[in-house]
Formats: structure tokens, sequence, C-alpha cells
């Protein structure tokens, strides 16, 4: 590492642990740079196979007032949505609730929807498409190519929970408001630099290595080559802590 001051810093090994957005630009930066002298096998695998799950938040709106609290560890799970689940929000209340409402609504209108709704996370596996990436040209800011469609089966699967979901809770009385997150909702992103044994469609080794590199490893997300059908943050977890205690 090189500072400002020009101080220099020297390991046996470095942990990359900047996230899936951040890890590959700094691997790509490098690779640029080197591919003069010795170019790494897994070029063309940076930044690709990016993941960041199908969410979609449901307001559940009832005629009644709600007292009880449905805290956000409960998690739900159906056999015949196998790349799926969902979650609770947890309370809700005016502030909340108003944030996402037009900035024209009045306070009361927002404590008023909220003390009669259930908040719901719906969330399925966007799949693993190499089309899907972070663009890293050199000179130029980095974009997002993403695309869902590009995993229609997965898709049409988290299209279907929520059509499902929300017919049931409205047969028991319960409006559902449903809101996508957007591409900019880019919590749960993994997969730019997915491990696997082929430099050519895999960035690190099964030990978090980057391939071509003797002391370098990828400690976050960005190894993940499945997102999974629920938040990583354990898998990330699980993931830094096998890594650190095979080099260590």
């Amino acid at each position: 590492m090189v500072c400002e001051d020009g101080s220099r810093y020297y390991a046996r090994q470095v942990l990359l642990a900047a996230g899936a957005l951040n890890s590959p630009r700094l691997l790509r930066d490098y690779a640029i740079r080197r591919d003069q002298k010795s170019p790494l096998p897994c070029s063309d695998a940076i930044g690709r196979n990016y993941k960041c799950h199908l969410n979609t938040v449901v307001m559940a709106l009832s005629p009644s007032r709600k007292n009880d609290l449905l805290r956000k560890t409960l998690l739900l799970r159906h056999q015949q949505f196998p790349h799926s689940s969902v979650q609770t929000l947890g309370w809700l209340d005016g502030a909340i609730l108003g944030n996402e409402l037009p900035g024209w609504t009045p306070r009361w209108c927002a404590e008023f929807l909220a003390s009669r709704a259930y908040g719901f996370f719906l969330t399925t596996e966007d799949g693993s498409h190499p089309d899907n990436r972070i663009c890293l040209g050199e000179g130029s800011p980095p974009m997002l190519d993403y695309d869902p469609a590009r995993c229609p089966a997965l898709l049409s699967e988290h299209r279907t929970l929520l059509r499902g979901f929300s017919k049931d809770l409205l047969k028991r009385g319960y409006l559902c408001i449903p809101k996508t997150m957007p591409i900019a909702a880019s919590a749960h992103a993994c997969g730019t630099l997915a491990a696997g044994t082929d430099p050519a469609t895999s960035a690190v080794d099964s030990n978090g290595r980057v391939h071509g590199m003797e002391n370098l490893y990828v400690v976050d997300g960005s190894v993940l080559p499945r997102s999974g059908s629920v938040n990583p943050a354990l898998t990330i977890y699980a993931w830094a802590l096998r890594c650190s205690s095979l080099i260590s």
C-alpha cells in the first residue's frame, strides 16, 4: 500500500473486503496496470455475475388497528418457492411509513395507515448470469449492467410468490400494497468476484485466493457464486472466518 505521504506498507497476505461493488473495481484497476507485464488469467471474470436479490416490500393494510408486533427475525419458507423467503419488517410507525409516502401526505394519515399495517419483505434469489455485471472500462466511471430477466425462471418465481402472498392476505382481510426495490437498491450485492476452479469463469479459488496471484484473498460477498434466498450476511462472515483460518 502506498499512502498519500509516500509511505509504503507491505504484507505477506492481503485480504480484500471492499464489498461486491468496490472489490472488483480495485482488482480491475490493478489488473489493467499489470496486463502490460503479466495478465491475470481471471481478468474476463472480474465484475461479472452481479447479484443483489429480487426484493419486494409488501405493506398489508387491515381495517382494524394492530397492537401486536411481528418481529423482523421471523422467516417464512414454502416448498413451492425453493429460491424465495418472506420476512417481516418489524414495527411500522408514521415516521417510517411517511418516508415512503408523497411529501404532501399529512402526518396523521401516515400514522393512521401505519397503525393498521404489517410489513413484509419478499426475497428471491436472482440467479447468476455473466452479463449481469459491473462495467469497468479504463478511464470511464463504473456502470451497472443488470437485468433480472436474464434469469427468467427466478423472476417468474418472484412474481408468482408476490401474487400468491397478496392473494392469501386479501382472503384474510388485508389489502396489500407492494413496492419492488429498484436497481439502485443494491443491498445483498454479491457475485462479482465469484469463486470457482476455472479462471475463465471465476475470479478466486475455493480458498478465496485470486487466480494468478500468490497472496491476495477476497473475503467479502463478491465471492459468492449464488445469492441464496435470504440475507447473505452470515454466509459472508463464515467465508471470511474460513479464509482467515486457512492463511493464518
